[in-house]
């Protein structure tokens, strides 16, 4: 149900928010997709349709209302507990995501876990490769980078093999093999090897220009992130460039305000003031500044990040 990119986006950049304040649609583009699956909630019989909950939860969780959206998931496994194990493995693991992202992680891990368990019952090996790569980001978010880099390993073996004639086949959609690629890429940063990382970093940014717009999330968001990547390999020249594309492509979407468009920004402007561009810098600053003064904008906090890339 959900697009794997919008989760990448909101995971790995590490936006972690103990509150969930209402935005309006002039801030966020979700609100009327909101509005929307409420009124198709209420429209159900006795407002029983687990489906339909799961979807409205979704929507508050990408628009960063994680009250709501607890609220609507726990409804939502109330009502499917009865429908087959797939659908209910699906519901556990966008709940455990949505923990992740409010930085509760022993909740998180304990609904990964059940997903995990229910998808090799199945000998779901998709499911398999995503609740791997969504427990890898939560070991991130532990700091426990060697179980984090184990767990992308076996998601990647299984969403995005290397070789096409690989023994394991799965039908993984193009942004979960770049999620499970950058997860593997952050594992490998966090752990000091970000000139490791590239590798991966580069597969992945390859499949999103095949697939995706160049002013795309996925195009802007892999730009950004192997521009970092570069940057702390020492290769300023190269990151100076893919990391002015990735903030402008991811402009195009997050302009609004949205968090990831934030904290990619503000590793611009440190690694603008680094290569001693001030004058860019300080424009960087002043964007961000007008951007979290505007009305309505969700005023929330960071923790560091579940991914591993410190941006602080």
């Amino acid at each position: 149900m959900r697009s794997s990119i919008t989760l990448m986006v909101t995971l790995l950049i590490g936006f972690v928010s103990p509150a969930s304040p209402a935005q309006n649609s002039a801030i966020n583009p979700l609100a009327d997709q909101i509005r929307e699956q409420e009124v198709a909630v209420e429209k159900a019989p006795g407002k029983n349709d687990g489906e339909a909950w799961l979807k409205l939860a979704v929507l508050c969780q990408d628009a960063a209302q994680y009250r709501d959206s607890e609220r609507a998931y726990r409804r939502a496994l109330a009502l499917l507990r009865s429908k087959d194990d797939a659908t209910l493995a699906d519901t556990l693991d966008h709940m455990g995501t949505m923990y992740v992202e409010r930085g509760q992680l022993a909740k998180a891990e304990s609904l990964e876990r059940k997903a995990l368990a229910m998808r090799e019952a199945e000998h779901d090996l998709l499911g398999e490769g995503i609740s791997h790569m969504h427990l890898s980001v939560l070991l991130l978010g532990r700091r426990d980078y060697s179980s984090a880099e184990a767990e992308a390993e076996i998601a990647v073996s299984l969403l995005a093999p290397e070789q096409a004639h690989h023994a394991v086949q799965t039908e993984g959609s193009p942004e979960e093999k770049m999620t499970a690629l950058i997860d593997l890429s952050l594992a490998r940063c966090a752990r000091g090897g970000c000139a490791a990382a590239v590798p991966d970093l580069r597969r992945a940014l390859g499949i999103a220009q095949v697939h995706y717009e160049a002013n795309s999330i996925p195009v802007g968001f892999l730009d950004f992130l192997l521009g970092y990547a570069l940057w702390k390999s020492g290769d300023f020249d190269s990151a100076e460039k893919l990391m002015k594309n990735g903030t402008q492509e991811l402009s195009t979407q997050l302009g609004w305000g949205h968090p990831t468009y934030l904290q990619a920004l503000k590793q611009y402007g440190i690694f603008l003031n680094q290569a001693g561009h001030t004058t860019e810098a300080e424009e960087i600053g002043a964007r961000i500044a007008k951007i979290e003064k505007a009305p309505g904008f969700a005023q929330v906090q960071s923790n560091r990040v579940p991914g591993g890339l410190d941006l602080r």
